[in-house]
């Protein structure tokens, strides 16, 4: 009894070794495809320009995107605008917004913290408390309006 339970023990840990390694080798894998989408894009010589995508919450909404805003009737989503842009860091979307003429926030969105949430099953995501967003939807409008993949 007590060979099988180190036979046991030490399969064990092999086999933690082994995924403990096959995790990292994803996460470096999942870090250079986030650093290829944006390769091969032809660059002008004047700076790149950052990509943007603006949106009024009412087209998210429809499209899926947008599941809700906390204390924003839907019936105003059309004077909600909300804007996607590239940064310098690949992979790292800034979010802003505006409700009427009022500037909401910005936040730094990681499409590899999506991906993750994706992996995981995670259907929504809360952002700042407020909004919710479908996190594959979302993911599929990034991968359409920054990378050109559909």
């Amino acid at each position: 009894a007590v060979v099988s339970t180190q036979s046991t023990g030490e399969q064990m840990n092999k086999k933690k070794k082994y995924y403990g390694e096959a995790v990292t080798y994803y996460q470096e894998y999942v870090k250079a495809c986030v650093n290829n989408l944006g390769k091969g894009k032809k660059s002008t010589k004047k700076g790149d320009k950052k990509k943007t995508a603006k949106y009024t919450a009412q087209k998210l909404n429809e499209k899926g995107v947008l599941v809700g805003i906390e204390d924003v009737p839907e019936s105003s989503y059309r004077a909600v605008t909300i804007e996607f842009s590239s940064t310098d860091e690949v992979g790292v979307f800034e979010v802003s917004g505006k409700l009427g003429g009022l500037n909401i926030e910005k936040i730094n969105l990681v499409f590899e913290d999506l991906l993750q949430l994706q992996y995981e099953g995670v259907s929504t995501l809360k952002i700042e408390e407020k909004v919710i967003v479908n996190v594959n939807l979302l993911i599929f409008l990034l991968n359409k309006k920054f990378y050109g993949v559909e």
